[in-house]
């Protein structure tokens, strides 16, 4: 995989850095989250658990794909700001299926109450 830099901003509000890079992936399909978040972890020189993907657009008929990035000074600060579905993605396959089974408590089946019939309009009763 090459990289290239599009894009890069400094949020010093939310303590991250934004970045959007393209990604040229020369044999195969668009790379996965986790081999894209590794690759740029060492491409950046930045700490894996600290980098979020947030969106990869693979480009038709082509070898590359853009990806928007994010990179939180730390993972604490991540999971304040970072909406539970991001983080989950980010996440290796296996773990990914325990945070989503806890996520889901067990959900009791309630009862649906009847629908009460209402008459009809312009009908009336003699």
């Amino acid at each position: 995989m090459k990289t290239k830099m599009i894009y890069e901003k400094n949020n010093p509000v939310l303590k991250r850095k934004e970045i959007k890079v393209e990604i040229t992936h020369e044999k195969g399909g668009t790379p996965d989250r986790i081999a894209i978040r590794d690759f740029l972890a060492s491409q950046l020189k930045e700490e894996p658990q600290n980098l979020f993907i947030i969106k990869v657009e693979g480009k038709t008929g082509s070898d590359s794909s853009v990806c928007q990035a994010e990179i939180y000074e730390s993972k604490e600060l991540a999971d304040e700001i970072l909406p539970k579905y991001i983080s989950t993605r980010n996440l290796p396959p296996d773990k990914r299926e325990t945070e989503k089974s806890k996520a889901k408590p067990e959900e009791t089946k309630k009862e649906k109450p009847e629908p009460t019939k209402t008459p009809e309009k312009g009908k009336t009763k003699k």
